[in-house]
């Protein structure tokens, strides 16, 4: 029996996953201003390019919306195998790369020069846990009512 790929839309993919980014940057700034917890991703990606913060993360930016596009052409690709509704798959999709990628952070804690500096807080706390979920469920959300194969 052969199984055979999904047929999706990378511009169309790519596209939603960066729009989903830009959401998650909203979300973000939204849970910064009402929990006072700094855990800022894009001064993550900054720090990890330009090992310092920036003013305005531009470069941070530019890195979360080609992750975005990634994801997205990710979610493309398994979205099949996603139960429910498109916002139910697009949901269980951000839900499931927080999950699936959370158990990296105390390496991220350990290495990233601006968490072992203290310009970033430590990621691995239930805490941060709690935002990355919150803004990958928008991010999922965003995604899944956006991308039509």
């Amino acid at each position: 029996m052969s199984v055979v790929p999904p047929r999706i839309s990378i511009p169309s993919a790519a596209l939603s996953g960066a729009i989903a980014s830009v959401a998650y940057a909203g979300e973000m700034y939204l849970d910064i201003a009402i929990t006072r917890n700094p855990l800022d991703d894009l001064q993550l990606l900054e720090g990890l390019l330009r090992r310092r913060k920036a003013r305005f993360p531009i470069l941070g930016m530019g890195a979360h919306l080609l992750n975005g596009a990634a994801l997205g052409v990710a979610y493309a690709l398994i979205k099949p195998l996603l139960p429910g509704p498109n916002w139910l798959r697009g949901l269980s999709f951000g839900l499931l790369f927080v999950l699936g990628v959370w158990p990296l952070t105390p390496l991220l804690d350990r290495i990233h020069p601006l968490i072992r500096r203290g310009d970033l807080p430590m990621f691995n706390t239930p805490f941060a846990l709690r935002q990355n979920i919150a803004r990958h469920l928008v991010f999922g959300l965003v995604l899944g009512l956006l991308y039509r194969d």
